[in-house]
């Protein structure tokens, strides 16, 4: 054998024994996010994580066969299976205002259908009629379908001294009557002297048309309703919103008039997340680790330019005290009541995208898949998509309550 020949043996030798012993290491932080070898989706189980078997959570792993096996193939890794995020799972969402009845499977039906004289566009609505998941299913992102994210809404202001519009935040549908948005997006320093927020567009996709059409792939040409152009007759910052530190940066809008969902497929609402009550650093990094969808029509990485159709973006959770250190650096402080989320170099929200949705796709307690607000885009780097630096939102969960009080004291019922 050759020195070179030998000297390559031994080079394959030491990697293939150094690769045996990081699989065998434990993980010296069991806090921190596991390592996954890509996104992974079985129709039994919906979205999930290629893992080991060993580090999968799930609560039954003998359950997860071959067909989830086959999703996470690998020659490296034989024992990947499609690891559903089973750590996501939640209860039932609950009605949010003043129905504390559980509905029968019949009752459920007769909600979604929304028969007329019986819609209330002050009530949240719980899961089946909002927060629909898409099997199909920003900054470094994609565009979206033509139908997905349909709560994700396009706020407008008027510059008064023009009268031209400006597309700049984004806003939640949340009820027939509410949009959820950032404080920031409707504060007067934000606004200004000579601009005002005069509406929004309710299923919205392609700025530059409508109605929006796209041709499938078997040629057939599909189109969605006309956006629904709405305006409002109360905006309501948090009371404790803080523009030192960005905190507290939610903002409820209520609408002129109500909009039945129903009657303008696909528009739907999103879910909301059950309260956090008291929270804590333990309940602040309850989502650490897990993937979300942030949707809009911020500034994308191609001539940093404003996005004319939706856009996705995924990304992961971090931890708190991670978070709290990229942050203590540049100045600001990271609380509980935010969530940082990052998807690496060049994959972030951006500007343009504030007042917009973060999602997380989880289950109901009978395994149903759905989609919660997670958070609300408030603010990042100036240079968006920076590796190891994420983006700040506010955590819808914190703020339950003070969102389910703002819409009983000011619903017309």
């Amino acid at each position: 054998m050759t020195p070179i020949s030998l000297l390559f043996v031994v080079v394959v030798f030491s990697l293939a024994t150094l690769w045996q012993l990081l699989l065998a290491a434990p993980n010296p932080d069991s806090r921190a996010p596991q390592t996954h070898y890509g996104n992974c989706y079985t129709a039994d189980f919906g979205h999930g994580r290629c893992l080991l078997r060993s580090n999968c959570d799930f609560y039954d792993t003998n359950v997860l066969d071959t067909t989830s096996k086959r999703h996470c193939n690998s020659q490296q890794r034989p024992n990947l299976v499609c690891c559903p995020r089973e750590k996501n799972a939640l209860p039932l969402v609950a009605p949010r205002i003043d129905n504390n009845t559980k509905l029968s499977t019949s009752e459920v039906t007769a909600a979604a259908s929304h028969v007329a004289g019986n819609f209330n566009g002050d009530q949240l609505p719980k899961h089946p009629n909002c927060g629909t998941s898409f099997a199909f299913k920003v900054y470094g992102g994609n565009n979206t379908g033509l139908n997905e994210f349909p709560w994700t809404t396009l706020l407008e202001y008027t510059v008064q001294a023009t009268g031209q519009t400006q597309r700049i935040c984004g806003a939640s549908f949340i009820a027939g009557r509410w949009l959820l948005t950032a404080a920031h997006c409707v504060h007067q320093s934000f606004l200004g002297s000579g601009r005002k927020l005069s509406g929004a567009r309710l299923g919205e996709w392609n700025q530059t048309s409508n109605p929006d059409c796209i041709t499938n792939w078997n040629g057939r040409r599909e189109c969605a309703p006309p956006f629904i152009q709405a305006s409002f007759d109360r905006t309501i910052i948090h009371p404790q919103f803080e523009l030192e530190n960005w905190t507290n940066d939610i903002a409820l809008l209520r609408l002129t008039s109500a909009v039945d969902w129903s009657q303008h497929h696909p528009l739907e609402p999103v879910c909301l997340p059950p309260s956090s009550g008291a929270g804590g650093a333990a309940g602040s990094d309850q989502l650490e680790g897990s993937a979300v969808d942030v949707s809009g029509w911020g500034l994308t990485e191609k001539n940093n330019e404003p996005s004319a159709v939706k856009r996705k973006a995924v990304l992961l959770v971090q931890s708190q005290s991670q978070c709290q250190a990229t942050y203590r650096n540049e100045g600001y402080s990271i609380i509980d009541s935010q969530i940082c989320a990052s998807g690496g170099r060049n994959v972030d929200s951006c500007s343009g995208d504030s007042g917009g949705p973060l999602t997380l796709e989880t289950y109901t307690a009978d395994r149903n898949l759905y989609v919660y607000q997670a958070g609300i885009v408030s603010y990042g780097k100036k240079r968006c998509g920076q590796a190891n630096f994420p983006g700040v939102y506010t955590r819808v969960s914190s703020f339950m309550d003070w969102i389910e009080q703002t819409i009983r004291n000011n619903s017309d019922g």
